[in-house]
């Protein structure tokens, strides 16, 4: 009696996979072909797990997730869809500084004064509107003016005539809030005319006018520093000034622009502001300075420079308006919520460091 053949036809080993449910002979080397595709689709799903912890924004994601979770176990009002709607709505003015404040401390700067120059950038537009009767669309081109200069004003004397960035906007802090006192009178102007209306309290398909106006500044910010020169020059800065410069990088007028873009994100989110108040004044926009400072850092922005990305700082700007809301659900006082911003911000800042001290051992 004849053995049977028992070797595999090289005409088997290049056909199809038989459909679902019928029986058909599968040599044992593709078993191991679909094993060794399985393996390889394993590797690649590890190897983007790894890329995204990487990430500089990873860190605020998770602590954005958690502290949801937390405050939707701690209060039955937090996770509704008005009040998430809210939360984006009222982060929309700390992530407009935050996504400016980003490219400042990306060079390893810092602007104090934002806080001051929305004040200003308001105060003016809403005066020119309520007393003096200008067009509204005017005053917004006025406020943007004005952040552009104060940008211009303070990349000058950072980029050109080397004054410390800490100290440029630091006097800055109370110069521009003081210029916005004066030039109003001390004095708030209220019922401002349309649009600001629907820029405050509109939406476009059912987003918020003030989220829609964050979500379009952050792409295109995000365009800026991914795909630009000068996103790749305000890295390479922050990163290394001295061997940006010997590589041929124009310091001076790529930092200066860094302030302009600043001041710039200080005029939209004045606009915003003014919208949402119905109102503008000097007082407008205190202590955001901290918030928008605070943003940068807890989304994964280096308060030394070189390292970070604008989605983080987005990310930074929700998580601190999660915490205020949350303890205003929870009823907690406002000097109570202000200690608990202030300890966050040392915390991030110490984390930072410490991450900075393991990177330089490597």
């Amino acid at each position: 009696m004849a053995r049977p053949d028992l070797r595999v036809r090289a005409d088997l080993l290049m056909q199809e996979p038989p459909p679902v449910g019928e029986w058909a002979f599968v040599p044992p080397r593709a078993f191991a072909h679909r094993g060794g595709l399985l393996q390889k689709t394993r590797n690649e799903h590890r190897e983007f797990m790894k890329s995204i912890t990487r990430q500089e924004w990873f860190g605020a994601l998770v602590a954005v997730l958690v502290l949801g979770v937390l405050l939707s176990l701690a209060s039955p009002y937090f996770l509704t869809t008005g009040n998430l709607s809210n939360i984006l709505v009222q982060a929309s003015v700390i992530a407009l500084l935050a996504g400016g404040q980003t490219f400042v401390i990306l060079t390893g700067g810092v602007d104090l004064a934002v806080g001051a120059l929305t004040a200003l950038a308001g105060a003016v537009a809403g005066y020119m509107m309520v007393k003096l009767g200008v067009n509204p669309y005017l005053a917004m081109l006025v406020a943007l003016a004005i952040g552009a200069s104060v940008g211009l004003f303070n990349g000058y004397l950072v980029a050109f005539v080397g004054i410390p960035a800490f100290i440029v906007t630091l006097g800055g802090l109370t110069l521009w809030r003081g210029l916005a006192f004066d030039l109003t009178g001390g004095f708030d102007n209220a019922g401002l005319p349309a649009p600001f209306p629907f820029i405050g309290y509109g939406d476009v398909f059912g987003i918020p006018m003030p989220t829609l106006i964050t979500g379009i500044f952050f792409v295109v910010m995000a365009c800026v520093l991914s795909s630009t020169k000068i996103g790749r020059y305000v890295y390479a800065m922050g990163s290394n000034e001295m061997g940006a410069r010997q590589v041929g990088i124009n310091i001076r007028w790529y930092k200066l622009g860094v302030y302009v873009i600043s001041g710039l994100a200080c005029a939209m989110a004045a606009i915003v502001l003014m919208a949402r108040m119905d109102s503008s004044s000097g007082k407008m926009a205190q202590m955001f300075e901290l918030d928008a400072i605070a943003a940068v850092i807890l989304g994964g922005t280096s308060l030394f420079g070189g390292r970070g990305s604008i989605w983080g700082s987005l990310l930074g700007a929700v998580l601190i308006t999660m915490i205020r809301n949350g303890m205003n659900l929870m009823e907690v006082s406002q000097f109570k919520q202000m200690m608990a911003i202030g300890a966050v911000v040392i915390i991030a800042v110490w984390i930072d460091v410490v991450r900075r001290k393991h990177l330089l051992k490597k």
